[in-house]
């Protein structure tokens, strides 16, 4: 198993039993695009985290924000 799916048992775009049903992302098509290798060992980890990070981006892009929000000028942690 994978640490992002340690991490995240729960995450977006994994069915039951860690099965995913969305298709998995070309990372070694990405990771040739800008020139970075991925080493053959780390590739199901590096496709798991793709899997995960893509997950989140979806819940965060379906999260409308109406117009009459106020912006956050500045932020303090």
């Amino acid at each position: 198993m994978s640490s992002a799916a340690r991490l995240s048992p729960s995450a977006p775009g994994t069915g039951a039993g860690g099965h995913d049903d969305r298709k998995v992302p070309p990372v070694s098509d990405m990771a040739r695009g800008i020139g970075l290798s991925v080493p053959a060992a780390s590739l199901p980890d590096v496709v798991a985290n793709a899997v995960l990070l893509q997950g989140y981006a979806d819940l965060l892009a379906g999260f409308a924000l109406p117009d009459t929000c106020e912006p956050a000028y500045e932020y303090t942690p």
